[in-house]
């Protein structure tokens, strides 16, 4: 019996299409990486990332949003800058 494997891909394992994504905060330009695996839209970058529900908002205005708050919360010099645990 023999079996039949796709080159260069794991079983389980999909490529996403990435799409560059930015934020401006006190003149300060942030970028990361976003793609959208089903409904759940994901952002990338080089600090971390962070994901959530797509439900019935554009992938672009969702990513942007996400990438500002993890920012926020992730930069303790920034003044407005929610901490998380």
């Amino acid at each position: 019996m023999s079996s039949v494997r796709s080159k260069g891909s794991t079983p389980g394992h999909r490529q996403y299409e990435r799409h560059p994504v930015s934020c401006e905060i006190d003149g300060d330009v942030f970028s990361g990486h976003y793609w959208v695996a089903g409904m759940i839209l994901v952002v990338s970058t080089a600090a971390g990332g962070a994901s959530r529900q797509l439900a019935d908002r554009q992938p672009e205005e969702l990513a942007r949003s996400l990438l500002r708050d993890f920012v926020l919360a992730n930069q303790p010099d920034l003044p407005a800058s929610p901490r998380l645990p």
